[in-house]
């Protein structure tokens, strides 16, 4: 990731994710990126976004080696 913060602003998320901006803002508005809203200020939620496109988060890449057992 490019920025490891989990909420990014449209312009920043646009390059971690490399979707465009006019698709993240149309998401925003229509609800279908996960985000919250400051003012007029949309902040995605970025591990959220990459879960649903199917790509591991950095967090998640760190905890893949990472085995819990349970009996």
């Amino acid at each position: 990731m490019a920025n490891d913060q989990p909420f990014q602003k449209i312009t920043e998320a646009r390059e971690t994710t490399g979707l465009s901006a006019y698709y993240l803002r149309k998401g925003c508005k229509a609800g279908t990126i996960p985000h919250i809203k400051s003012g007029g200020v949309y902040y995605i939620n970025i591990p959220a976004l990459l879960n649903e496109m199917g790509k591991p988060s950095q967090q998640e890449e760190k905890g893949a080696g990472i085995k819990t057992y349970s009996k």
